[in-house]
């Protein structure tokens, strides 16, 4: 299906389950990624799989680290499942992987009314900057535990955020979690987090930013940036 998200038209996959209690966006679509969403589904959670960057912007490299792109998209993609009809009314989580995890979270910041639970998966969170300690939605951020360098970066995420975060290192992977079994333990721990936080009451926050990109703020980055205070002045002399 195509999906109108912050001026730009994606790629998108939605299946929802007959009675869904939940639906998770995912910020890829990718081979691993389908294999996590079927899981889900089986679970009786829906799923909607995007590319956050249309055919054309793909082959440019510096898009795929515009965290204001990618999340300006999710954002606009969080609308788009809210005005449909099947998924309106149901709790959202978001699962984000690599860099694009690092916009899930931006996201997640900047509409705590639309996002109750996420999950990454070898996320380059450290991206998500200052948005960090914005966000709200409890957050499980997957790594491998052969993967020294996101582990820490993980960690150091889990600890800055305001968020109920846990840190799931998956035994003997890599940051690809290529090994036998490691995308299996994923879905496990994956499949845990969303059914738990999902099944919350929906939250009552007014979002951060209320709309993709506010004229207010020519970069989303800069709503999460707080104001630099005005030196005190020197004592005359």
């Amino acid at each position: 299906m195509r999906i109108h998200a912050a001026g730009a038209m994606l790629d998108g996959d939605l299946i929802v389950p007959a009675a869904a209690a939940a639906v998770v966006l995912f910020t890829q679509d990718g081979p691993r990624d389908r294999a996590l969403a079927k899981v889900l589904r089986q679970r009786g959670l829906a799923t909607l799989l995007i590319e956050p960057l249309t055919v054309d912007e793909r082959p440019d490299e510096t898009h795929r680290f515009d965290m204001d792109l990618l999340a300006d998209r999710l954002i606009g993609t969080l609308r788009w499942i809210r005005a449909q009809p099947v998924t309106a009314h149901l709790p959202v989580g978001l699962f984000g992987a690599g860099v694009n995890a690092g916009a899930a979270l931006v996201a997640a910041a900047a509409r705590p009314g639309d996002v109750q639970a996420v999950v990454t998966r070898g996320g380059r969170v450290d991206l998500a900057g200052g948005a960090l300690a914005h966000l709200l939605a409890p957050t499980l951020l997957i790594v491998g535990e052969r993967d020294t360098p996101l582990r820490d970066i993980n960690d150091d995420a889990r600890r800055t955020t305001r968020a109920p975060a846990q840190m799931c290192v998956i035994p003997d992977a890599d940051r690809y979690f290529a090994d036998p079994g490691a995308l299996e333990q994923v879905a496990v721990e994956a499949v845990d987090w969303f059914t738990r936080h999902l099944a919350d009451p929906l939250p009552e926050h007014a979002p951060t930013i209320d709309s993709a990109l506010p004229v207010a703020q020519p970069r989303l980055f800069d709503a999460f940036i707080p104001p630099t205070p005005a030196p005190e002045p020197r004592p005359e002399e």
